[in-house]
């Protein structure tokens, strides 16, 4: 399938670089904020507050710890059971 027209141009100009530069800039800088006022602690993991309340809006599950999991799948084959 052939193109009928050439592709769009679009220039890059001086101004819109600066701009870049300067969005970017305040990112880091609230990023550094954000980072700071939390204590400099889990760095965004599963057992982070933030990450788990966007991860459980999103699919409606929570996140749980690697010793919970594996306790769930021990109960599930019945690990531990006398018998």
């Amino acid at each position: 399938m052939a193109l009928r027209r050439p592709p769009t141009r679009v220039e890059l100009k001086a101004d819109d670089i600066v701009e870049y530069e300067q969005i970017m800039s305040e990112r880091q800088l609230a990023a550094e904020d954000a980072a700071a006022t939390k204590g400099g602690g889990s760095g965004g993991g599963p057992n982070d507050s933030a990450y788990s309340g966007a991860y459980s809006s999103k699919t409606g599950k929570t996140p749980t710890s690697a010793a919970k999991r594996k306790a769930n799948i021990a109960e599930r084959i019945g690990a531990g059971r006398a018998g």
